[in-house]
């Protein structure tokens, strides 16, 4: 997205949010870059892409649709946020037109904001929807390499069996060598009966003839049994470097599913660390003046609120840009509020009885660029 944008803050308002959401998703987008460029994609003048990002008018539906697909996204789910942004954005403005900018109007717009954030984790846009999209594709993955896994392991299984079978078959080739050569001595027994002279002659050629297939049966089962032998070792190499290669493959999904995980677990307590920070902040802010008007059992309910947001006491003390220092007021400076939740600190030495100025809080739960 384009750095020459103007600069929006979260102040709670439901069109804001929505127009948060959609610079966030041009934000992602590879293209367009500028302004200029995305108004020639969508058919739209600048003026109407300045009022949808900015948020200062409600968008109409061609609007909305024509800007997500020139984003690249799908526009189904952005159309159904349109419907309830246009009850909200009502609900929002009936509330304040009634209340105005009194303390339970600010007390009706938090709860307001805390319901936006918790319907926005229902849309697949949400930080939680994607940790959990990428867990699932870590977990298919790991059922992959598990099937290839067992899948080396049956072709290795099955080169040992066929090497098993290959040498399972020296043992008949000398059968059959043996049985040649008793073949032979029956063939020489036979001719001694027949004729004694002919014995020398007969007994030396049968000898040789049986000498000639004992050789060749031997070399035979020689080369049977070597051939055997070097299939074996090949198919035994060929099945452990599969496996070898199936196994770095899963070591390595693995440890790429471990590092989503931790990076959506890391940006999943950031973003619920900040909101608690900023909601205790609006409610003190709330408790403070209900005190200073002399309202202490509204003040004290506060405590309920922040118990039903599960913050009381659930993150350590703020600091840097969320600490926040008690004013002194000035017909009783040792009074304090009661139910402050901040960590007082002790004015330096030579400092002025001047009243020191309360640090900016940051606007909006969750800005997405700095000024």
């Amino acid at each position: 997205m384009a750095r020459n944008r103007k600069h929006l803050t979260d102040d709670g308002r439901p069109l804001t949010g929505f127009a948060l959401s959609l610079r966030a998703l041009w934000h992602e987008a590879s293209s367009p870059k500028t302004v200029k460029e995305l108004a020639a994609k969508a058919g739209y003048a600048q003026p109407r892409l300045s009022e949808l990002f900015n948020a200062t008018k409600m968008p109409s539906e061609d609007l909305v649709r024509d800007v997500v697909q020139a984003l690249g996204a799908e526009p189904g789910p952005w159309l159904e946020r349109l419907e309830e942004l246009k009850a909200a954005e009502a609900e929002f403005q009936a509330v304040r037109a009634r209340e105005g900018d009194t303390l339970e109007a600010r007390i009706a717009r938090l709860e307001h904001e805390n319901n936006r954030l918790n319907a926005a984790l229902k849309y697949p846009d949400s930080v939680t929807q994607r940790a959990l999209a990428a867990s699932k594709d870590a977990e298919t993955r790991i059922d992959s390499a598990s099937v290839l896994e067992r899948q080396a392991r049956l072709l290795l299984d099955q080169a040992v069996e066929q090497w098993r079978r290959v040498h399972t078959h020296i043992p008949a080739v000398q059968g059959q060598a043996e049985t040649i050569l008793a073949e032979a001595r029956a063939e020489a027994d036979r001719l001694k009966l027949e004729g004694r002279h002919e014995h020398d002659k007969i007994v030396a050629a049968a000898n040789q003839r049986a000498e000639e297939l004992v050789h060749k049966a031997s070399e035979v089962a020689k080369e049977i049994r070597q051939q055997a032998i070097d299939d074996a070792k090949q198919h035994r190499a060929q099945a452990a470097a599969s496996m070898d290669e199936l196994l770095k493959e899963g070591d390595r999904i693995r440890a790429e599913h471990a590092q989503e995980v931790r990076q959506a677990d890391r940006e999943r307590s950031t973003m619920v660390t900040r909101a608690k920070i900023e909601i205790e902040l609006l409610v003190n802010e709330a408790r403070k003046a209900l005190e200073a008007a002399g309202e202490h059992t509204r003040a004290e309910d506060l405590d309920v609120l922040l118990r039903d947001f599960n913050i009381s006491d659930s993150h350590p003390v703020p600091r840097g840009r969320h600490a926040r220092r008690p004013p002194q007021s000035q017909d009783n400076p040792a009074a304090s509020p009661a139910h402050s939740l901040q960590r007082e600190e002790p004015e330096p030495a030579g400092v002025d009885d001047t009243p020191a100025k309360r640090p900016r809080r940051s606007k909006g739960i969750f800005p997405l660029t700095r000024k």
